[in-house]
């Protein structure tokens, strides 16, 4: 029970609240950019995740000075916070004062070939420096960890990048988030890589969909947009997730499906597949503004 309210308080009705709070002040300072329909909306939804990392830290450090325990689930997320807390200051970064002239891996590519590192490829780099650091500090145990310490870099920081290429229209990077949450909670509750209580792994679930909760309605009613601070933080969440509760060999086919998917984003729209499709198109649209 403690897990269970540790969870809702310190992850889900903060960061409700902090953002309710805070929307006022986007909506008056923020950069703006439009949308797909040309409606001018603000960036910094994203940011409810780095409120979300203080928010569960300072829980976990106030069960620890009531003298409770802290909940497995606390300590199975504790590793996350120089992963996440970076991918929100790099992603805030590139959102605010980013020059959107170099588009994917080619784009940033070819300015680095060129002498010129872009707020793009900074994050990009960044973001995979702190997943080799979350992989290294979890997993090094001499040269034969080298491997799992390859693809978990390799997993975190392509899904990272994956769920930045969601973020193209309102409430899309959310509802894949639930979906893929949803896949990864079922692989973490049944991995023997990861133990936790019942309780645990619903405290996980409230946790993990706090960040969601708190920007849904500013972001499907195309308010604001998550940019990449949230994109990338809850990508790195979900690489998170997945890397730490899958065998070895579970991992070899993800790493290569997750490179072969960012890879075609480079030359196929995820835009144009979803228009297309009758179902893709109904679920991308539910709750959105007609």
């Amino acid at each position: 029970m403690i897990s269970l309210l540790t969870a809702l308080i310190f992850c889900a009705v903060i960061p409700f609240v902090a953002m309710a709070m805070l929307t006022t002040s986007l909506e008056k300072t923020a950069p703006r950019a439009k949308n797909f329909r040309g409606v001018l909306v603000y960036s910094g939804l994203g940011i409810v995740w780095f409120m979300w990392l203080i928010s569960f830290w300072v829980g976990a450090h106030f069960l620890g000075a009531l003298g409770i325990a802290q909940p497995a689930w606390v300590s199975y997320l504790v590793p996350l916070f120089p992963l996440v807390a970076g991918s929100c200051a790099f992603g805030l970064y590139d959102d605010w004062v980013g020059d959107s002239s170099a588009k994917g891996f080619k784009g940033h590519l070819r300015a680095l070939k060129c002498g010129v590192l872009t707020t793009g490829g900074l994050k990009f780099i960044s973001i995979g420096f702190l997943s080799l650091f979350t992989a290294v500090s979890l997993y090094w145990d001499g040269p034969d960890s080298l491997l799992r310490i390859v693809l978990i870099t390799c997993v975190i920081a392509l899904f990272a990048n994956l769920m930045n290429l969601f973020d193209l229209r309102p409430g899309r990077a959310n509802k894949v988030y639930v979906l893929l949450l949803a896949v990864a909670l079922i692989v973490v509750g049944i991995s023997g890589l990861v133990r936790l209580s019942g309780f645990d792994l619903g405290a996980l679930t409230l946790a993990a969909l706090g960040p969601l909760v708190a920007v849904w309605r500013f972001d499907i009613g195309e308010k604001g947009m998550l940019g990449d601070t949230g994109a990338n933080s809850m990508g790195a969440f979900l690489g998170y997730l997945f890397a730490t509760a899958l065998p070895l060999w579970a991992l070899v086919p993800l790493t290569i499906a997750l490179f072969a998917i960012n890879l075609l984003s480079e030359r196929v729209s995820f835009s144009s597949i979803v228009a297309r499709n009758r179902l893709l198109r109904a679920f991308d649209e539910w709750g959105r503004k007609e």
